[in-house]
């Protein structure tokens, strides 16, 4: 094997560097810059990559100083922990004499595995449990690759419930009868027809190894991190579980089954890599496991390219709702150095539920942060929205600590107005190619009803008409958010459970002229000849306490 192949990445590596040229007093800015090994050919290519997706067409690319090539070079060197690009080549050689004395002389993925579904470690985290958590080093983790716990896919509780001749129906009574035959071989398989490469040719189950494939993904997938010494060796703290408003019995039954699956990955070689730092050089560990296999991680790498734009391809950024990019606060979150990302996201959703909230109210990852830095650092202020003028349909409503104007519904004649005669009519339909597919008849739903009546679009159409309504009026408009609807959506007039189902808001007819059940089309709204959906006869309106309209939908969203 060459030099440059043994030093080659076996997943995407994102590095951060300081941008070339720029005023040492201002807040540092950097590059994001996906590196392909650790050979200097590598950190060469690297360069090579982010100057061709930085060219413009109006500036050359000799003229801008934060992407000069040597300046690259350096600021690559120095993210892999050598003073220049020059001693980083010079090192080349002493590198991979430390690999093959040590044995490890294959580089392969060590820390997440295809068989392991949602358990395999990510590398940042592994990354940052070494460089940035403060703990000290371990000696080993177990991240699980080639261990017989996720090597059975697809055995669990049924299979417990068919040996035991269907008689167990609680999950006390599964781990009993389990742990009675803990070293009891109690299924044999053979490799399947469909099992990946990665699979066993014969694999035999004790009955502790197929307690642990029936719990792994309720009461051991919130063990499965790195928060604490749950994976790593030696074990010098207590366990800690990304489990949440769980009640006092749940965490003694998961803190159970975790205890026996500690015994159990203790017990065995396979799923553990040994912890190799590279001497003198405080910014790489070699990850080493059997046979000669090993892998690398690096201080503050990142698992993905940053985008700041999550509706790609739907959106380009100049595209969205100026009151709805919120990738200022996601750059903060990927360019932020010296952070411990697992245990920021682990402090932030304890703070969620410790403060009363709920599954329902969980507001996702993005608002959560946002929330602990608020709490927790000083130096952090929620963002503020662009404000704008009053305008003269929109409804004031007073909320906690801001005031909120909302429109009442945008009707069809308005909605329509705006599609047909934008870019946006045929955008939708050839960004959705190969992905999400977009209603592509907006038509079906909407031009068989009343002009006055609400628009039925789907969220992206809506997004489109925020950044059209913006561009006209210059008022900085967005969708409401999911608190803030539950704060002014009065009480419904009509309820499913008490009204039933007899007298639908939705009418569908097909193209034979024949309404819902009669129709001879399954889905008559999508019909090339003609089907359709739309409102029944007679909509139920309703207003909150400002006097905002709203149609009572018993069954919207169906």
């Amino acid at each position: 094997m060459n030099t440059e192949n043994l030093l080659r990445a076996v997943r995407p590596v994102n590095l951060l560097i300081p941008r070339p040229g720029q005023p040492e007093s201002a807040e540092p800015k950097f590059w994001a810059m996906q590196l392909a090994g650790l050979h200097c050919n590598h950190v060469k290519k690297s360069a090579k990559v982010l100057r061709d997706a930085r060219k413009r067409s109006d500036q050359p690319i000799s003229e801008d100083v934060s992407l000069k090539v040597s300046s690259l070079h350096h600021g690559l060197a120095q993210a892999l922990g050598s003073k220049s690009f020059d001693a980083w080549r010079n090192i080349e050689l002493e590198l991979i004499d430390f690999l093959q004395t040590r044995g490890m002389t294959r580089p392969a993925d060590l820390i997440s595995w295809p068989r392991m579904f949602c358990y395999s470690l990510k590398a940042r985290q592994v990354s940052d449990r070494l460089f940035n958590s403060g703990l000290p080093m371990p000696e080993r983790i177990f991240t699980g690759v080639g261990s017989k716990f996720f090597a059975a896919s697809g055995r669990g509780r049924f299979d417990i419930h068919q040996l035991a001749d269907g008689s167990l129906y609680s999950d006390e009574a599964r781990f009993k009868w389990c742990e009675d035959r803990a070293n009891q071989v109690v299924l044999s398989l053979e490799r399947e027809f469909d099992c990946d490469a990665d699979a066993p040719d014969f694999l035999e189950l004790t009955g502790r190894d197929l307690l642990l494939h029936s719990y792994r993904f309720d009461h051991i997938a919130g063990a499965f991190n790195l928060l604490g010494d749950n994976l790593v060796a030696p074990m010098q703290r207590p366990p800690e579980f990304r489990l949440y408003n769980a009640s006092e019995d749940e965490l003694i039954f998961d803190r159970r089954v975790f205890d026996i699956f500690r015994q159990e990955i203790d017990r065995s070689e396979s799923g553990w890599v040994d912890i190799i730092p590279l001497p003198g050089n405080d910014n790489i560990i070699f990850l080493k496991g059997a046979n000669g296999a090993f892998d690398w991680v690096i201080r503050d790498q990142r698992d993905e390219v940053f985008t700041g734009n999550p509706y790609h391809p739907f959106f380009k950024s100049h595209e969205l709702p100026t009151a709805m990019e919120d990738s200022r606060f996601k750059a903060h979150l990927y360019f932020k150095t010296g952070e411990w990302y697992e245990r920021l996201e682990h402090s932030a959703e304890t703070r969620h539920y410790a403060e009363g909230g709920t599954v329902a109210t969980w507001p996702g990852y993005l608002k959560l942060l946002m929330r602990e830095l608020v709490a927790t650092r000083g130096n952090y202020a929620q963002p503020t929205q662009p404000k704008g003028w009053g305008a003269q349909n929109f409804v004031p409503h007073r909320l906690s600590d801001y005031c909120l104007m909302v429109s009442p519904p945008v009707t069809i004649q308005e909605f329509w107005r705006f599609f047909e005669s934008s870019d946006w009519r045929n955008d939708r339909v050839i960004r959705s190619h190969n992905k999400v597919q977009l209603k592509e008849d907006l038509a079906a739903v909407n031009l068989h009803d009343d002009d006055h009546l609400p628009a039925s679009v789907t969220w992206f159409d809506a997004l489109a008409y925020c950044r059209y309504y913006e561009q006209k009026t210059g008022l900085y408009v967005r969708l409401l958010k999911v608190e803030e609807w539950k704060q002014i959506s009065p009480p419904p007039l009509q309820d499913i459970e008490q009204d039933g189902w007899a007298d639908l808001t939705w009418v569908v007819t097909g193209e034979d002229g024949k309404t819902e059940d009669e129709t001879c089309h399954r889905y008559p709204e999508s019909c090339d000849g003609g089907g359709f959906l739309r409102f029944g006869k007679e909509l139920t309106w309703t207003q909150n306490q400002q006097g905002l309209p709203f149609v009572s939908v018993p069954d919207f969203g169906e």
